[in-house]
């Protein structure tokens, strides 16, 4: 997977790409500006990690354009940050961040929390696939002649399966052991989530 690193400090560049590298395509950004520019690209990554501190846009600043922006409200952003009081992590989470990392990382965290990121994505490329299926399936059983008299209507049949698909779907990308072993994290109470929003969506 592809993901975005804005990072200022040279050291811990290369400290966040030895730690990922041998799993993801990294994209560099030198300052918040260079990584606002990349994440409004045609190609840009999906997940991003951002100093909090950075010449030009600072990473809080960064995760506000990204949730402003429909086109890019998805990309899941990941601050790192030498600031660890709770203050600045409620700050920064408030700014649109998903996650945080204090510095410097610990590479099995650090691996952690991006592969909940990359679960997160997942799930919600699975609950956007389903939906465009029931779309689809919605506006085929609605044309004339699609459901004549005397016929039972399947539309309601249709609705149930996208929802359980839905559902096999996400549980099927969740790891449980992994969300878990990252504190703070929201995976498994996301799922119910999204697949009530798909359901109140389609009804």
């Amino acid at each position: 997977m592809r993901l975005l690193i804005a990072e200022d400090d040279v050291f811990f560049q290369k400290l966040l790409q030895q730690i990922l590298l041998p799993d993801h395509e990294i994209v560099v950004a030198y300052d918040g500006n260079e990584a606002w520019e990349k994440l409004q690209s045609p190609d840009a990554p999906q997940l991003a990690i951002l100093d909090w501190v950075m010449p030009g846009l600072s990473g809080p600043q960064v995760c506000r354009r990204v949730r402003a922006c429909a086109a890019l409200s998805s990309m899941y952003l990941i601050i790192l940050t030498a600031k660890n009081n709770e203050a600045d992590i409620v700050s920064g989470l408030r700014a649109g961040a998903d996650d945080y990392i204090t510095k410097p990382p610990i590479p099995a965290e650090l691996r952690a929390r991006v592969r909940v990121g990359e679960r997160i994505l997942a799930l919600q490329d699975a609950v956007e696939a389903q939906s465009l299926l029931a779309n689809q399936a919605l506006r085929g059983e609605n044309l004339p002649g699609k459901s004549p008299a005397g016929f039972p209507d399947r539309s309601r049949q249709s609705g149930q399966q996208h929802f359980s698909a839905i559902e096999a779907s996400l549980r099927q990308h969740c790891n449980p052991e992994d969300c878990c072993s990252v504190p703070n994290t929201d995976t498994d109470r996301l799922m119910p989530h999204l697949v009530a929003e798909s359901r109140e969506k389609y009804h």
